[in-house]
């Protein structure tokens, strides 16, 4: 580009001639670096960065798919001309097939090439360039892949891009139709797989749909309507799952003349005996499926040190990573999470730090990372210390440098406390403990010289070049262009976020003159002796000169995008990042080339979820003045609200799983809006953040939004806040919640004594604390009335809110022996979850009916309640989800399967436990007493005795009116068997246990009692 105008001006060339001709010759070097795209399923066509090509008619194209389908082997000059004309050949056939090669030849080069072999022509070209060959490749590789989550994605990748039947219009030919056939079975078995996959991951009336479409396109295999049918059943469809089944029946019979297979009259049979065996595939939604980090792009240089990290936190208990920004410390990171994996049992968490703005929120971050939520009586870091305790755990912290102190305090505390704890963390700078172990993360080593034979093994040109490949597939490193790589790594002084950068310039710019231009731009820093600072400098200095190539589009957008905290969609980019100088239809066209160019990372392609890497993050941050960033800043803060008031309002209805996704998905972001909010004094929206939020957070027991109603309430001017009963109802039930009754119901009458004074409602959340409090505490009668009343306003609201309303009723009638009264409400709130379609309804009407009939009819109630469990981790409701599993084991330990029961408990009080429901977790442990009588570990069961008269829930609260003459009579066996001073030393034994040494203790029972392989859930340390 450099010397094509000089040249052309020596030419003599008039100026006007000049420009025109630069013009073309420019455009052609152009396309030449672009990429190449041989697409054969659906329509046969040519693409260059996803452009469809002029290809010159259907002869060319016709030729195209002939070289295609032959997989690089030969076709023959006379099948070529047989194909193309057939019976109309032309005078000179080979001629004019020659002048077809050659310009097909055009089109395709660099990337492809057409050779000239005896006796005809061949396609070379690479598999990635083929659409179909691509897809096949993926699904080979999603078949072999060991993790369902990788494979699932890679299904749902190769199925992203082929739609539609091969070969297009040539499909029926004669050398088509076998691979037609072919790829036409593989996409079906990944679609199989691929549904199958999502089932068995909990996903169940999502994939419905799609699973009726393939039943219907392929109504002969087995496969699809098995799944179907489990789908259904999981779905509380369990009539319509038999109409499906049915219905393959008569399709075999009739079409084929076929019995059903023997899997088929299996699955019938388990579907009609509700078999709560169907119901369990799913993890329970509490202990969220977790999975190793995974890697977008490889991790190159890097064995010397992944191999002494991973020494090293053998050895200390504090490791940090410490090095500039850019120089890998997050990857690296990473892949230690993923290599010790295994030797801590799934133990790992990640906490990313980045979008973290506000230290006070450090611990929070952390403790929603690990899926921890405040209990009664603890702060939120003393409930970390406590479940954090006895667990052999790596807890990664990365990027921790612009949270240092808090971030220091923290992990002090929990390393003193938590022997079995070791923390890896991440950091431009050292956390300052004394306990510390600094790892400094170094770049890559860089070459000397120019051109030689282990010049490709340097670790800096490795990356180079694997990340220049994946840039322009048709990079090689060669003589030519050895010495400017060797020159470009050394220049940026071996920084992998600079080689990346760097590398992604490859598709529009030669190696030699990138390294004549990084030359120029680091001229002052030649003769630096750089320390860590100044190499986060040069970083800088890359990202700046990287910024200085886009266009003024592009730099507009990259500034804009640093207001996001964490990942983000592109429905937020056009919302938030547009006004009247650049608007939403222009964001697709220019975040493309920021990803393309890695100024932006697309780190979801299904979903659409990009993010900025934190170094770059912060170079665009500085790129805004400070109005741009006050006004980007509110309208993320007014997006986030939005989202929350939308997705707070879609938990009424059928939506509510999606609603529960999208806001799991952006809660870093609305984190930061909140906290953005909170600073600037805004009463009103900080507000309605906590109100639009407040049951995603009951549901899925994310206290750290709870919290947030704290926040509020601390703030100047709430008391006079439209929406402030509302915000004290939530923070009185969020106190419930972790136990902490009297403070509960003081909250609760300041809520109501708020509605009095405003003269606006409580949305029944003051009534439903002080009803749950009350009740827990023994005081059913006036428990009652609160429950009542919170049930007449719910009359007054919508159906989802009045199918709580009549759950919570028929529950109270069921706990004080009502069971007919339980039953009517019950069949009334069904009604309403009916009409209103939201699956958390549906879960609480299921389970008040099914514990409504515990007493008259096990059956029905074991498959309510599995139903209400099902349907419940299906919209993501952990908390419906372990009441219901309560109640489904105590029911399996009474028909005579204590022991497997016994085994089931382990995750329930897991999930109670890292939820912090503390009133909750007693319920569930009082059945666990009972089983464990049953199983005749009486000393066991005695401790928890004493466990559960100390923080007074031995008697509290009965689901059955004859609880508490059970447990009389259960306490007066365990004296007996035990003998009276052996009794009373187990019952002071428990009452003096903390509430974590209770849970572990009994975690530790149920290992050794019911069998659990491999010690319990919890991972306790060895003993």
């Amino acid at each position: 580009l450099k010397v094509l105008p000089e040249r052309l001006q020596r030419e003599g060339a008039r100026p006007d001639q000049r420009c025109k001709r630069f013009a073309r010759q420019f455009a052609r070097l152009h396309d030449m670096g672009n990429q190449l795209g041989v697409r054969v399923i659906g329509n046969v066509e040519l693409r260059r960065d996803g452009v469809a090509q002029v290809v010159g008619g259907p002869k060319p194209r016709l030729l195209l798919a002939i070289l295609v389908a032959a997989r690089g082997g030969v076709v023959s000059v006379d099948r070529l001309a047989d194909e193309l004309w057939g019976d109309d050949q032309p005078a000179k056939p080979g001629a004019v097939l020659q002048s077809n090669v050659s310009r097909l030849r055009r089109l395709l080069e660099p990337d492809a090439r057409i050779v000239a072999r005896a006796p005809g022509y061949a396609l070379e070209v690479d598999d990635e360039l083929v659409d179909a060959w691509c897809f096949e490749n993926r699904c080979d590789a999603a078949r072999s892949a060991k993790d369902p989550s990788q494979s699932l994605a890679m299904y749902q990748e190769a199925l992203a891009d082929s739609g539609g039947p091969a070969f297009g219009e040539f499909a029926d030919r004669d050398w088509a139709r076998a691979d037609v056939t072919r790829l036409e079975e593989m996409r079906t078995v990944a679609r199989e797989e691929a549904l199958s996959m999502r089932l068995d991951l909990g996903e169940d009336r999502s994939i419905v749909a799609e699973l009726e479409a393939l039943v219907a396109e392929h109504p002969l295999r087995e496969r699809p309507w098995v799944v179907l049918a489990m789908a259904l059943h999981r779905s509380g469809r369990s009539a319509d799952a038999l109409r499906r089944v049915t219905t393959f029946r008569s399709i075999l019979r009739d079409e084929l003349g076929l019995d059903p297979p023997l899997s088929i009259l299996a699955l019938e049979s388990r579907i009609l005996e509700s078999d709560p065996a169907l119901l369990s595939s799913p993890p329970l939604a509490g202990r969220r499926t977790r999975l190793p980090p995974s890697e977008v792009t490889s991790l190159v240089g890097r064995g010397t040190d992944i191999a002494g990290i991973v020494a090293r936190i053998a050895a200390d208990r504090l490791v940090t990573l410490v090095g500039p920004g850019g120089v890998g410390k997050t990857r690296l990171a990473m892949r230690v999470a993923a290599d010790t994996w295994d030797s801590c049992g799934g133990e790992v968490y990640v906490v990313e730090l980045a979008p973290v703005q506000d230290a006070a929120s450090t611990v929070a971050s952390v403790a929603t990372a690990i899926d921890v939520q405040q209990r009664q009586g603890l702060s939120l870091e003393d409930t970390l210390i406590e479940f954090l305790h006895g667990r052999r755990v790596l807890l990664v912290l990365d990027n921790c440098e612009h949270l240092r102190l808090s971030v220091a305090r923290l992990i002090e505390r929990l390393l003193a406390a938590c022997p079995d704890l070791t923390v890896l963390a991440t950091s431009r700078e050292v956390i300052g403990l004394a306990s510390e172990h600094v790892w400094r993360v170094e770049p890559l080593a860089v070459a000397e010289g120019g051109w030689s034979d282990g010049l490709a093994a340097v670790p800096a040109v490795r990356l180079f070049i694997d990340r220049a490949v994946a840039s322009n597939p048709a990079f090689v490193l060669d003589r030519e262009n050895a010495s400017a790589i060797a020159e470009i790594v050394r220049r940026v002084e071996g920084l992998p976020l600079a080689i990346e950068l760097a590398a992604a310039r490859l598709r529009a710019i030669s190696p030699a003159a990138l390294a004549e231009r990084l030359g120029q731009r680091f001229d002052l820093l030649d003769d630096a002796q750089f320390a860590n600072t100044d190499r986060h400098r040069t970083v800088a200095d890359l990202v700046g000169w990287s910024f200085n190539l886009l266009s003024l589009d592009e730099q507009r957008l990259f500034g804009r995008l640093s207001v996001f905290a964490g990942a983000f969609g592109l429905e937020a980019v056009e919302s938030i990042c547009t006004d009247e100088t650049f608007d939403a239809a222009m964001v697709v066209r220019v975040l493309a080339p920021l990803v393309d160019k890695s100024m932006v990372q697309m780190i979801d392609r299904h979903l659409g979820r990009y993010r900025v890497l934190e170094p770059l993050r912060e170079f665009g941050l500085a790129q805004l003045d400070s109005a741009a960033a006050a006004a980007l800043s509110e309208r993320h803060a007014i997006w986030c609200l939005d989202l929350a008031e939308e997705a707070g309002a879609a938990l009424g209805g059928e939506e509510e799983a999606a609603a529960v996704a999208r806001v799991d998905r952006d809660f870093d972001n609305i984190r930061a809006a909140f906290s953005w909010i909170v600073d600037h004094r805004d009463v009103d929206r900080a507000s309605r953040v906590v109100v639009a939020l407040h049951e995603y957070s009951f549901r899925a027991m994310r206290a750290e939004v709870i919290a947030w109603a704290d926040d509020v309430i601390a703030m100047t001017d709430f008391a006079d806040s439209a929406n402030a009963p509302i915000v004290l109802g939530i923070a009185a039930y969020g106190r419930f919640v972790r136990g902490d009754l009297e403070s509960a119901i003081q909250q609760g009458r300041l809520a109501l004594q708020a509605a009095e004074r405003l003269s606006v409602a409580t949305g029944g959340l003051a009534e439903r604390a002080l009803g749950n409090a009350l009740f827990f505490q023994g005081d059913a009668d006036v428990a009652q009335e609160w429950i009542d009343r919170m049930l007449d306003l719910a009359r007054e609201g919508p159906a989802a809110r009045l199918a709580h309303g009549l759950y919570m009723r028929s529950v109270a009638y069921t706990s004080v022996g009502h069971t007919q009264r339980g039953v009517e409400l019950a069949d009334e709130a069904l009604v309403c979850a009916r009409r209103c379609g939201s699956p958390t309804a549906l879960a609480q009407a299921s389970y008040a009916l099914g514990l409504a009939l515990e007493s008259s009819d096990e059956t029905a109630a074991a498959a309510l309640l599995a139903q209400a469990a099902e349907v419940a981790s299906s919209a993501g409701n952990r908390w419906i989800q372990a009441f219901a599993l309560t109640e489904v084991l105590w029911l399996e330990a009474r028909r005579g399967s204590p022991r497997s029961a016994l085994g089931g408990f382990a995750d329930v009080i897991d999930l109670w436990f890292r939820g912090g429901d503390w009133t909750s977790q007693w319920l569930s442990l009082r059945h666990v007493f009972g089983i464990l009588v049953q199983l005749e570990d009486y000393r066991a069961a005695a401790t928890l005795h004493g466990a559960l008269t100390a923080v007074g829930a031995a008697y509290a609260l009965p689901f059955e009116a004859s609880d508490a003459e059970r447990i009389t009579r259960l306490v007066g066996l365990l004296r007996e068997r035990l003998g009276s001073a052996a009794f009373t030393s187990a019952v002071r034994r428990g009452a003096s246990m903390r509430d974590g040494e209770i849970v572990e203790f009994i975690q530790e029972r149920i290992a050794v009692v019911a069998g659990t392989p491999g010690g319990s859930p919890r991972r306790l340390r060895s003993t």
